[in-house]
């Protein structure tokens, strides 16, 4: 029944992910061509006298980051909708009637909202590199290989290491961890303060917005403290990075017990 229900929650979210990757694809065009407009300019294009390109750089450059953060926050915000829609209106009713158990819901609806998180998150990422990529490349005289990009790479992450005395592949080995398991915990805190909000009696919907934003203030001051304790006690960067995770990671655990219970009354198993 599960794997009914992922399937079925997949087919009611991919039309918003399809969309928001097509976003993605228009954002990183507008970053490309701010770039090779701002370093044509910056290369003294005769061709450009009055400075238009510097304007139209900056111009593409200010809706580039503006569409980013749109379809970041967008995301979110669609999730977060979609889940409160899909349980706890009258929509959600066919739902609840399901011969299902409330981990199963929950499970499922995790597991495809983290995964569409994780994939715009990754395009994201393949848009910042696609531009520095382009960014290196518009530089003239283009006199360098990929070869020797990377071997200039590797060098300045070893001249890190020494300076910061941190271990870059363990360094790299948890930014992985976080980027994989990042969206999923995101989701799980998103669906925990929906169903906080259940508990009260009036605007439950914004009252879930509300304790979202305060579970992320909440949890940012104790992975501040945490992190000037690591730092103190001398461990900087190889314990430090870390410290975010594991608070994300307790307080997911926690949310996610409250959202099976809220949920798990609606079924009336409790």
């Amino acid at each position: 029944m599960l794997g009914k229900l992922i399937k079925h929650e997949w087919k009611s979210m991919y039309k918003m992910g399809c969309l928001m990757l097509g976003a993605m694809a228009i954002v990183t065009f507008l970053g490309w061509l701010s770039f090779r407009s701002l370093f044509r300019a910056m290369n003294g294009d005769t061709l450009d006298p009055f400075g238009w390109m510097d304007i139209f750089g900056g111009f593409t450059m200010m809706i580039y980051v503006m569409l980013l953060v749109c379809v970041s926050a967008g995301t979110i915000i669609y999730i977060g909708v979609h889940f409160y829609r899909t349980m706890y209106t009258d929509e959600g009713y066919l739902t609840h009637t399901l011969p299902v158990t409330g981990h199963q819901i929950l499970i499922s609806k995790i597991l495809v909202s983290g995964l569409w998180t994780m994939i715009v998150l990754l395009t994201i990422y393949a848009s910042f590199i696609l531009l520095a990529l382009s960014a290196i490349f518009s530089l003239e005289p283009i006199d360098i290989s990929f070869a020797e990009l990377m071997d200039g790479l590797g060098r300045l992450v070893v001249e890190m290491e020494a300076m910061l005395d941190f271990d870059a592949m363990r360094l790299l080995a948890s930014w992985i961890l976080i980027t994989l398991a990042g969206p999923f915990i995101t989701t799980v805190t998103l669906f925990g303060a929906i169903s906080l909000g259940q508990l009260v009696s009036r605007g439950r919907l914004l009252m879930g917005v509300l304790f979202y934003v305060a579970i992320m203030v909440a949890k940012q001051l104790v992975t501040i403290m945490l992190k000037g304790f690591a730092s103190s006690a001398g461990m900087y960067l190889n314990m430090n990075f870390n410290v975010g995770f594991i608070v994300d990671l307790f307080a997911a655990a926690v949310l996610y017990a409250l959202s099976y219970f809220v949920i798990s009354r609606k079924l009336n198993l409790i």
